[in-house]
Order: structure tokens, then sequence, then C-alpha cells
């Protein structure tokens, strides 16, 4: 009786192998989980945003940043009555919307406090649906 060393080696290589590449396909995974959640998020918050405007005809994202703790920062453009177009920024997090038209205060401190740190850049994905 004669062992084949060839397969031997193939079947250890791939027992050693595959604790590896399961560890790969897993983090592949996750990032694309994570990719996925917070384009939702940006996406609710565009529509949400949307809602709260007096006026959002020629409605365009400018920039927009996610942060991890669920935050939406957004940079945007409307055209106004006359048909000029009006900057604004905004601060989503859930249904709360603070802009920075608004005058009342909220928006600069709800910037600092979640716009100021990391955050990940989803204009590409809400650019192709709004």
């Amino acid at each position: 009786m004669t062992l084949r060393t060839g397969a031997f080696r193939n079947t250890t290589f791939w027992i050693l192998a595959s604790p590896f590449l399961l560890l790969v396909v897993s983090g592949l995974l996750a990032e694309s989980a994570e990719a996925k959640q917070r384009n939702n998020v940006a996406f609710a918050s565009v529509a949400t945003l949307k809602s709260r405007l007096p006026n959002a005809s020629g409605f365009k994202v400018e920039a927009m940043q996610v942060t991890d703790a669920g935050a939406a920062c957004i940079q945007f453009r409307t055209r106004d009555g006359i048909g000029g177009t009006s900057r604004d920024q905004a601060v989503v997090v859930g249904r709360d919307v603070a802009r920075s038209s608004a005058r009342d205060g909220r928006f600069e401190k709800a910037w600092n406090r979640q716009c100021l740190g990391q955050s990940y850049d989803v204009t590409g994905s809400v650019d192709h649906f709004f």
C-alpha cells in the first residue's frame, strides 16, 4: 500500500488554509453590511430632510457624511422661488433636523457635536437617487 504524497499535501494545505479563508470572506461580508447600513442611514436622512424643506425644488446633495452614531451631515442646494440657487447645510439624526439657515442655534451645536469626528463619505450613493 502506497500513500500518494500529493493528495496528502493538498489536503493538509486546505485544512490549514480554510480558517484564514473563512476570516477573509467574513471580513468582506461584514464590511459590506456596514456600508449598507451607512447607505440606509443616508437615504433615510435625505428623505427626512427633503420632507422638512419648505421648497424642495432643485434639491441636490453636494456633500454628505455619515457617522458611526447614525448622524448625517449634509451640504445641499435648492432652487428658490425666483430661480436662484440657495446653499444650506443640515444635520439629521433620526427624525431630528437642524439646518444652518434656521438661525436658532441648534445647527452649530449639532454640527460640532455630530460632524467634526470620524465620518464616511456617502455622497456618491445618494447622488444616484436624489
